[in-house]
């Protein structure tokens, strides 16, 4: 650097002898015949370009040290929400887990084959949520494997009084979705659309597009939601979830009037989209 200022001021200087020379008449351009004034040059540019140069050295080392401090930071807000997904993935409601002990408990001795069926859908349904290497997204067509193998288990508990119906946009199938975001809600509506029915109860699964957006739509034939929206744990668990993925970009609807549904509305993401 110091080279290159002793040069331009060294250039700079035969630049003006050049000109003068053309200017003045009778004048006569000598090369390098300056004497002191290339010395006076030479300190004028030094004690004005390095000044200039060290300030924006150092502000080329601020704004790296400020960009590696950003990418550190967002490598922790990364890890961080793996490991919220991760534990909100790996719930499990206790409650479900005793019913369907007791279930085939009782159906042991009553028939066999059906505890033997229950027994195979829990070990399935295990499956899934305890693989580590499962992905925060997966196909619509995985996560509607998970909601049937959790259906086919509660319908052999609660026999004739439940029916459930899933209704997909063939397009939809190989779409992405956040894995496990689902269970919660269907649950939820297990427990309070088919629970609290002597007969005639029902959960639908609907899942739609439109331009820009998967609609997720979950139907049950249970009481109207409670006064304030989405106060249980699972509809809190799936509020979280999609906060952490899409942030500012989601709806989680809760609806009463004339049917009640739980309503999700993410972006739609195909199969190839990374991160």
């Amino acid at each position: 650097m110091i080279a290159l200022l002793i040069l331009a001021a060294l250039t700079g200087s035969e630049i003006m002898f050049f000109a003068q020379s053309l200017l003045w008449k009778n004048g006569q351009y000598i090369w390098f015949n300056g004497g002191n004034i290339y010395v006076l040059n030479i300190l004028i540019v030094l004690v004005t370009g390095i000044p200039i140069y060290v300030s924006e050295e150092w502000k080329s080392l601020l704004n790296s040290q400020i960009l590696s401090q950003q990418y550190r930071v967002l490598v922790l807000e990364q890890q961080k929400t793996t490991f919220e997904l991760e534990l909100l993935r790996a719930k499990v409601n206790p409650h479900f887990l005793y019913n369907v002990h007791n279930t085939i408990a009782g159906l042991i001795s009553k028939d066999p084959a059906k505890a033997e069926e229950l027994v195979l859908l829990l070990s399935k349904f295990f499956r899934f949520t305890l693989n580590k290497n499962s992905a925060t997204f997966h196909s619509v067509t995985d996560e509607l494997a998970i909601i049937r193998t959790y259906l086919d288990m509660q319908r052999i508990r609660f026999g004739e009084r439940m029916k459930y119906e899933i209704e997909v946009d063939p397009e939809a199938l190989s779409l992405q979705i956040p894995s496990f975001i689902l269970q919660p809600i269907v649950e939820n509506a297990v427990k309070h659309g088919i629970e609290k029915r002597v007969e005639n109860g029902f959960i639908k699964v609907e899942i739609g597009l439109d331009e820009e957006n998967m609609l997720i739509t979950i139907l049950d034939s249970g009481p109207g939601f409670s006064a304030i929206p989405g106060s249980g744990i699972g509809l809190q668990m799936v509020r979280s979830k999609l906060g952490l993925l899409y942030p500012g970009n989601f709806t989680l609807e809760l609806n009463n009037e004339p049917k009640k549904y739980a309503r999700i509305i993410i972006p739609k993401r195909n199969q190839n989209v990374a991160g």
